[in-house]
């Protein structure tokens, strides 16, 4: 039996303006210096060395000093931004209400600001897409399936995950922007109890309001706390610049490039079960908001009423920020970033214990951006030659090199070799996002969360005070990546 094929991930890099530190260090401690040497000037003798010295130690632990993983010289500006939008009011959202007369327009909280549900046509079928930063980033998102990964052979796995990096290959010379897959477990809709609701329920009852029938609708919503549904979708970003011609010509090549993509997830043999409409598309945003609504859209579209999941009911109709949980309608959620992938050499069955996980509700992300080949070189050559030059430093200063250090420069080195062998890049980030009805569900669902990403070997990071943005990082809109 051949040895499995393992994958190894490089360290995450943290290159500063000298060396790790960046410009809010460097400048901190460029500071502490100049105030050092003052106060030597102001007090002098033992006094002003003694004052001197606790400033400068004060002014290193402040700028290098981890905190939750970062240093409180980094924690400022997302305190400060925090506290800038509570003085603001803008940790807060309400959805307008409908003015009488004219059809309900779509609301988004502002961190979704410039984002527009359009509608295009393509072959005689409406398609949905997401529209940002004025019509130049269109994103298109596909429904897929995927038989489990996990009880195929060895074999049939690592012919899959080689196809599926020949589509992200074939990614870096199209106008494709961004690619983005998203794995949720989401609440069970009930759409067999709304249905014999539908058929068994008296005529003359209403579709909403009869006792009767909104205590079998909240029966539904409870019955979802028991049961999870899988969907697996492909957010599909395009630069709509790169194309020619007007605005129905540019429509036309983007979704073109989006049904090329789908072919060649096909040759992975991951089934493309069609790009979602605006309306689906709209359930999605809504469902992402609040995933406990799932169920009674589900039952009202059953009993005949679809208003509720028409494109302007695709945003929440409240939310609020808080500094390490973001509220929407019903639901709670808590976002963390994947820190950290795993540093010891892994199978392509690495991420199972996080995915296969179905008791609570999440949304885990994982969002890829191309890089064009000679972007690549320059950087891998820059990578190498501040390796060297840090390595010169340090023997120049009889300083150890620690492990991540020498890890950090055989990454660098694995990845000139594969440039070299004609291999294509991408740059990615993932982030995880954990829903719960209430509290005290949100803590239980992110502890469980945090053991199933530890037997992945993943680092999850809580986005404390960044909660808001943090959560569209989980919406299909191929967010995530500076």
């Amino acid at each position: 039996m051949s040895e499995r094929v393992r994958y190894r991930f490089g360290p995450l890099e943290r290159r500063g303006l000298l060396g790790p530190l960046r410009a809010g260090q460097a400048l901190s401690l460029a500071g502490a210096l100049v105030a050092a040497v003052v106060l030597l000037d102001s007090l002098g003798g033992g006094t002003g060395v003694v004052c001197a010295l606790a400033e400068l130690m004060f002014a290193t632990a402040v700028a290098t000093a981890p905190l939750a993983g970062r240093s409180p010289v980094e924690w400022a500006p997302v305190g400060v931004s925090f506290a800038l939008r509570t003085a603001a009011g803008h940790r807060r959202f309400c959805s307008p209400a409908p003015t009488a007369g004219r059809p309900a327009a779509l609301a988004l909280p502002a961190t979704l600001r410039g984002v527009e549900l359009v509608t295009l046509s393509h072959r005689a079928r409406e398609i949905g897409a997401l529209h940002e930063r004025r019509g130049r980033w269109l994103t298109a998102v596909l429904a897929c399936q995927a038989a489990s990964f996990a009880l195929i052979d060895p074999e049939l796995q690592e012919r899959r995950l080689a196809a599926w990096g020949a589509v992200l290959a074939a990614t870096a010379t199209t106008p494709l922007r961004r690619l983005q897959w998203l794995e949720r477990t989401t609440p069970a809709q009930g759409d067999e109890l709304a249905r014999w609701l539908h058929g068994a329920r008296d005529p003359e009852l209403p579709a909403r309001g009869a006792p009767v029938v909104e205590s079998y609708l909240e029966l539904i919503g409870q019955s979802t706390q028991v049961a999870h549904d899988h969907e697996i979708l492909l957010a599909i970003q395009l630069d709509t610049t790169r194309f020619q011609g007007g605005r129905d010509t540019i429509a036309e090549q983007a979704l073109e490039q989006v049904g090329q993509l789908a072919r060649g997830l096909e040759t992975a043999e991951i089934k493309v079960l069609g790009a979602l409409s605006a309306g689906h598309l709209a359930r999605v945003l809504r469902t992402g908001f609040d995933p406990y609504a799932r169920a009674e859209l589900a039952a009202l579209d059953t009993l005949g009423r679809r208003d509720g999941t028409g494109e302007q009911a695709a945003g929440p109709v409240a939310t609020s920020e808080a500094w390490d949980h973001y509220r929407c309608d019903g639901a709670l959620h808590a976002t963390h970033w994947v820190s950290a992938w795993p540093r010891l050499d892994v199978t392509p069955m690495f991420m199972e214990a996080l995915l296969a996980d179905s008791d609570t509700v999440r949304t885990v992300a994982v969002t890829f951006e191309p890089v064009a080949p000679e972007r690549s070189a320059r950087e891998v050559e820059a990578a190498i030659t501040r390796d060297r030059a840090d390595s010169e430093l340090r023997r120049r200063f009889g300083q150890s090199e620690t492990a991540r250090q020498r890890q950090a420069q055989e990454a660098a080195a694995r990845r000139e070799s594969e440039l070299a062998a004609g291999h294509s890049e991408v740059r990615f980030s993932g982030f995880v996002t954990v829903s719960g009805a209430d509290e005290a569900q949100l803590r239980r669902a992110c502890a469980q969360m945090h053991r199933h990403a530890a037997r992945a070997h993943l680092e999850l990071r809580r986005m404390y005070g960044q909660q808001a943005e943090a959560f569209t990082f989980t919406l299909p809109l191929c967010r995530g990546l500076r």
